[in-house]
């Protein structure tokens, strides 16, 4: 009998390891804390996204676009289907936006490749526009402690970025860029206790001297509602960093901060 009660207790669990949900669909909406660092460097040239000491110490080779910390909104939807074949999908947008001013930007430089500095200039408005196109497809796991998701997917950086001379009256800069950053992905989630879960999710590629961190843990509470919906709000902290080298070319930019969000699962 102990037997087999070991056997059937086994089976029990890889039966809930092995069966994701038969079909769900649930989405958030929120905001989060952009606070931005990292820097574009040509051989000894840098400007830092985000330095301001950089503007004025003496380095003519030293600069600083300026770009403040902003909070921006961003929002996803996932699917998750029976078909055991078939990954299952998230999709995530978020915007990354940031303006600002700077005394001093060092020419000759250019950012993920694509946008070019030509000039050094002494009084100037800058703006770095980024819309984030995230799809990841991923299968789920549910053992009784938690529910886990592995996968892979891509974040489709569509930007552009203005820099505006003050000094000539004239937009010197005003050019678009595109940067995909594929990783791998997993994510889990404790089961709710009182309502409350732990998750922690993280996307990672590394490709020579490339490579892409995206990195999240935060804090679910579930509103037991009566129906097939349940909302919830969640709170967190995010990690984001994207490094590329292109010849002498190098561009490490960086977005971490708190957010909040609602959403719901049906």
């Amino acid at each position: 009998m102990k037997k087999i009660s070991i056997i059937l207790s086994g089976l029990i669990l890889s039966a809930g390891i092995a069966n994701a949900d038969m079909l769900s669909f649930s989405a958030g909406v929120g905001i989060e804390q952009q606070k931005i660092s990292g820097y574009v460097k040509n051989g000894n040239t840098i400007n830092y996204f985000n330095k301001k000491s950089a503007e004025t110490d003496g380095n003519p080779n030293t600069g600083n676009l300026g770009l403040k910390d902003k909070n921006n909104p961003y929002f996803w939807v996932k699917l998750i289907h029976p078909i055991p074949i078939l990954p299952n999908i998230k999709f995530q947008y978020t915007k990354y936006y940031s303006t600002g001013h700077s005394n001093y930007i060092a020419g000759n430089i250019k950012i993920f490749n694509d946008v070019t500095i030509p000039t050094a200039l002494t009084d100037a408005n800058t703006k770095m526009d980024i819309n984030s196109y995230d799809i990841t497809a991923f299968y789920e796991f549910n053992p009784i402690f938690a529910d886990i998701e592995v996968g892979a997917g891509a974040d489709i950086w569509r930007g552009k970025t203005q820099i505006y001379d003050n000094t000539t009256k004239t937009e010197v800069v005003n050019q678009s860029f595109t940067v995909v950053l594929p990783y791998i992905y997993g994510r889990i989630e404790t089961m709710k206790l009182f309502g409350f879960s732990f998750l922690g999710s993280a996307k990672w590629a590394k490709a020579g001297d490339n490579h892409h961190y995206d990195y999240l843990a935060a804090v679910k509470y579930t509103i037991d509602v009566p129906g097939p919906v349940n909302p919830f709000i969640k709170v967190g902290y995010r990690y984001k960093e994207a490094y590329g080298v292109s010849g002498d070319n190098t561009t490490k930019l960086q977005y971490k901060g708190a957010f909040a969000e609602i959403g719901a699962k049906f």
